[in-house]
């Protein structure tokens, strides 16, 4: 019976959580693919996302059903990160945080590096 109860919990969200819970990293967006439901706007995408990039080891993210024209695959990422559970991630918005690392700052050039690669 409890895994019939435990399976039937929703993930949360954001909006579940206070806004100090969280603080912000540096990330960049896997993919960025239109969700399967057929009568969803184009707008309405997944998301995947890396962050912790200075790690050996970065952690990946996802979201579900964001309503984001900007998100396109490669595009920097400033991910919410919880304070007390690094696991529990979040979209942010696109850009680049002010203060990265060296180690995020090589990465990221890196990163981008091969991004323009791709389109050329």
């Amino acid at each position: 019976m409890s895994f019939g109860l435990s399976s039937c919990e929703s993930e949360k969200r954001y909006s579940d959580y206070n806004e100090s819970d969280f603080y912000e990293v540096q990330g960049f967006i896997e993919s960025a693919s239109p969700t399967s439901d057929p009568f969803d706007l184009p707008i309405v995408k997944d998301i995947s996302f890396t962050y912790f990039l200075d790690r050996p080891n970065p952690k990946t993210g996802i979201e579900k059903n964001l309503e984001m024209f900007e998100a396109q695959n490669g595009y920097p990422l400033i991910v919410l990160v919880h304070k007390d559970d690094e696991n529990i991630s979040f979209y942010g918005r696109v850009g680049i945080l002010e203060n990265l690392n060296k180690e995020e700052k090589e990465f990221l050039e890196e990163h981008l590096k091969s991004e323009i690669e791709k389109d050329e």
